[in-house]
């Protein structure tokens, strides 16, 4: 999957650096998602001459030593360094032809640009945080006909693009979608976790965890539908016996009727553990 970055959102439009590093904090989480798929980012051969401030451009933000300096600033910079020299350039393999006129709302030129070229290849772009460029879709016109380009701006729209096309599984996709939230896969158990769904399940156990990740916990305990509760085995029919786990209150939710989320809760963050499919450990517990 190639994601062409849009120059065009470089327009001046940050009012500061500092405000223009706060809003890489979502590039450099879809830069780390990258890394675990195949999907690769193609640039403009001059990207670094767009304009981050009314003064300053991408190279000049990169090489600027007025703002403070501390472990996230370093971050920023080395993202910026990163977004100027590794991606290839799409002109080296231009597949738009300068001939046929590109028409969009955001530059009076036909071509030469990435949302043109992007027409002819995956229909995907990412945009730096610019109001002109907050809808999802952006229409390019060439020659008559409407180009839908998906535009990237934030990284929940990313890693859903991500996993609707295959391109990342189940687990990297929640471990990267949910970090940081109410809800951590770092320790789901291999041989209990979504290799044992099918497809189907899988949506529904995703579906599930998106409805988990915009409740409260007051919210989560009263959920009918969730059902959160203790588990509460004999000891023989633990399923957690002999585990690291075994310790720990293990608590449990629906996923649907059938289904079940197995964990504990660590502070407002709920450690995914296990799933379980036909109710048979559920109804021991």
């Amino acid at each position: 999957m190639e994601i062409l970055i849009n120059e065009l959102s470089l327009d001046g439009s940050f009012r500061n650096l500092e405000e223009f590093y706060d809003s890489l904090r979502s590039v450099l989480k879809i830069q780390k998602l990258m890394e675990k798929s195949n999907a690769s980012f193609l640039k403009h051969q001059e990207l670094y001459t767009f304009k981050v401030t009314k003064e300053l451009n991408l190279h000049d933000a990169f090489r600027d030593r007025r703002t403070r300096t501390n472990n996230e600033i370093r971050r920023f910079k080395q993202l910026l360094n990163s977004l100027m020299s590794d991606p290839s350039f799409w002109h080296e393999d231009q597949r738009h032809n300068s001939k046929d006129q590109y028409l969009c709302e955001f530059t009076s030129n036909t071509s030469g640009y990435s949302l043109a070229e992007a027409c002819e290849r995956s229909k995907i772009v990412m945009s730096f945080s610019n109001a002109r460029f907050a809808k999802e879709i952006l229409e390019v016109n060439k020659n008559g006909c409407t180009f839908d380009l998906i535009n990237i701006q934030n990284f929940t729209t990313f890693s859903e693009l991500l996993y609707e096309e295959n391109v990342i599984g189940a687990r990297v996709y929640c471990n990267h979608r949910f970090e940081g939230t109410n809800l951590s896969f770092a320790y789901l158990e291999e041989g209990y976790d979504f290799s044992i769904l099918e497809e189907s399940e899988e949506k529904a156990f995703i579906s599930t965890f998106k409805m988990f990740n915009e409740m409260n916990w007051d919210a989560i305990m009263r959920s009918d539908g969730l059902d959160f509760k203790k588990y509460q085995p004999a000891k023989k029919d633990n399923w957690f016996l002999g585990t690291p786990y075994s310790s720990k209150q293990i608590y449990k939710f629906r996923t649907s009727q059938k289904f079940r989320c197995f964990g504990y809760r660590e502070g407002d963050t709920f450690i995914v553990l296990r799933f379980e499919t036909d109710h048979s450990i559920s109804d021991n517990g």
